[in-house]
């Protein structure tokens, strides 16, 4: 299995979270630099893929980082090779 840990610090914009997750899941060159693409890209996920994301009060507080909770967790719902859990911890912490 696959585990990756996402902090939620850096998903708060669209500019940091668009380049953060990128380079993360190294998505292909066709990824769409957008919550449909990334949507798109989760549900492709093929291998059994776990996600970790810490840090989840900084998405709350933004409308993108609550609408990108949404797509995480709508996507994890959709595709059975994707498991989600949200985990806080302080900044200083990470």
């Amino acid at each position: 299995m696959k585990e990756i840990t996402l902090n939620g610090k850096f998903m708060a914009s669209e500019s940091s979270a668009q380049k953060y997750l990128f380079d993360v899941f190294d998505f292909p060159e066709y990824y769409g630099n957008d919550l449909e693409g990334f949507y798109d890209a989760l549900t492709d996920i093929t291998e059994e893929t776990h996600v970790t994301i810490i840090n989840r009060e900084c998405m709350e507080i933004t409308s993108y980082g609550s609408r990108l909770m949404w797509v995480f967790e709508d996507a994890a719902s959709d595709n059975s090779n994707l498991s989600l859990a949200w985990t806080e911890v302080s900044y200083e912490e990470y």
